[in-house]
């Protein structure tokens, strides 16, 4: 039987990254970044950054803004995007400085400059947990930004994406079959339903024979049983498997934990698979 770190006194996550831009999904995963560092005693790093893709086609002499209310584009002009990303940046200071000293979370900020998916991967190497709005902009829920989408592909420390925050006690959930990655998500999962205010872990079993999910039942009950006051654990059926996505959003808005690589996330589309659930992933690899 593999050994599954049981919840303890060590910090789950020391150091969280939170992408910041303009948009109302950065703001929800600001809050809930805030609301895990609160939780699990965890510094905060606001890192804002300035598209480099975005400052070249500023300098060119055809480039023309397009807005959504505008009868007519306006010339794009280097100044006044240096001067709207400067003033971007200094909301996002202030709204990280408002959310922690609210919560009494340490926190620093930084700006940079580069394209952006590479700025967050090298930035994501120093952190424990990578958290982001789905899309930096103003999109319905079906959109998943390619930002969002490449830190999701090929970010190898635990990236949580989400276009609104979770509600406060609202039940966690994640899936176990028995892999690395899966032993992984469960650990953290089971360590975030402990702290703070409590959530009802539920723990989704792969499809398989009888025996098969006893076993897993037993790694999971012996591990977590005597940590977690509300733990429930059972198999998904063959249709529950191949629509995970629909099932998590019916139990709520609270965090859902996946491991990389999992069944259901290996046979839907990322995208689409959002777009179902419908409330905050965590990815654990």
């Amino acid at each position: 039987m593999p050994t599954i770190e049981a919840p303890s006194s060590s910090r789950l996550f020391r150091r969280i990254l939170v992408a910041l831009d303009a948009s109302p999904h950065s703001r929800a995963a600001l809050n809930m970044a805030v609301q895990l560092a609160a939780d699990v005693e965890a510094e905060l790093e606001g890192l804002f950054i300035k598209d480099e893709n975005l400052l070249r086609a500023a300098q060119l002499p055809f480039a023309e803004e397009v807005r959504t209310h505008s009868v007519s584009p306006k010339r794009l002009s280097d100044r006044r995007v240096q001067r709207q990303l400067r003033h971007q940046a200094e909301r996002a200071e202030a709204a990280l400085q408002d959310a922690t000293e609210q919560a009494e979370v340490p926190y620093n900020f930084r700006v940079a400059e580069g394209q952006v998916t590479r700025e967050l991967l090298q930035a994501a190497e120093e952190a424990d947990l990578l958290a982001m709005g789905k899309t930096s902009t103003r999109s319905s829920r079906r959109r998943l930004g390619t930002t969002s989408q490449a830190l999701l592909s090929g970010c190898s420390t635990p990236v949580l994406v989400l276009r609104r925050p979770t509600r406060r006690r609202e039940p966690i959930l994640t899936y176990y079959d028995g892999s690395d990655a899966a032993q992984s998500a469960l650990r953290v999962a089971a360590r975030l339903a402990t702290r703070g205010a409590t959530h009802p872990l539920k723990v989704f079993l792969p499809t398989a024979d009888a025996d098969e999910i006893e076993r897993l039942r037993a790694e999971v009950q012996e591990e977590y049983g005597n940590h977690v006051a509300q733990l429930q654990v059972r198999p998904l059926t063959a249709v529950e498997r191949d629509r995970l996505a629909t099932l998590a959003r019916r139990e709520g808005r609270g965090l859902c934990v996946l491991p990389g690589g999992c069944s259901p996330l290996s046979e839907t589309p990322l995208q689409q698979f959002l777009y179902e659930l419908d409330r905050p992933l965590l990815l654990v690899r």
